[in-house]
């Protein structure tokens, strides 16, 4: 996966924590606040503010390229601050991007530990790991996270029901984000 493609899918990350939060709302390719009370989080009041003081934008693809250019900031930054995350500034000069690394690695295994299981399982998903598993799917992130050859067909099977069963506004997202990334890697592969 490239940078690009990661990046999308954290920008629908954002989005769709918005979404599971009620204050956006998403239908087929447009997006738009519902509720303008902010989370208590200065990433996610930030990306709020941006959608509501951007009516004019409500092209889903326009917000996720626009979140894109520092989803990975945004999100390595917040995740940082919580103690997460320990950043290293790269030694090499050839390297320009910084690497992270987590604090705790088991609490960071964990969400894609339990979306894995869950997926080989076909075990009920809270809206939050629909999303998580939906935008994984998207962003071409389930071999990674399911690193059995094995359990893929049974997963790939179970992400096309809860695809179906997904509220509606978090499904059309993921349509939203895989077709952004699909498109991000053709431009990359050209």
């Amino acid at each position: 996966m490239h940078l690009q493609g990661i990046a999308l899918g954290l920008a629908g990350a954002l989005i769709a924590e918005l979404v599971l939060a009620q204050r956006v709302a998403v239908r087929g390719v447009r997006l738009g606040v519902v509720d303008v009370q902010g989370l208590q989080d200065r990433v996610a009041d930030k990306v709020l503010s941006e959608i509501r003081n951007s009516p004019q934008h409500t092209d889903v693809r326009t917000w996720l390229a626009y979140l894109a250019q520092r989803s990975i900031a945004d999100v390595s930054g917040r995740l940082g601050a919580s103690g997460l995350l320990q950043r290293q500034t790269p030694k090499v000069l050839k390297r320009k991007q910084p690497r992270y690394f987590s604090t705790d690695f088991s609490r960071a295994m964990w969400p894609a530990t339990r979306l894995r299981l869950s997926l080989v399982r076909c075990e009920p998903l809270s809206p939050q790991d629909m999303a998580l598993a939906t935008l994984m799917d998207a962003c071409d992130l389930t071999d990674t996270v399911l690193d059995d050859p094995a359990d893929r067909r049974v997963a790939r099977q179970y992400l096309t029901t809860l695809m179906a069963a997904m509220p509606p506004p978090l499904r059309d997202l993921s349509r939203q984000v895989r077709a952004a990334v699909g498109d991000a890697v053709l431009t990359y592969r050209i």
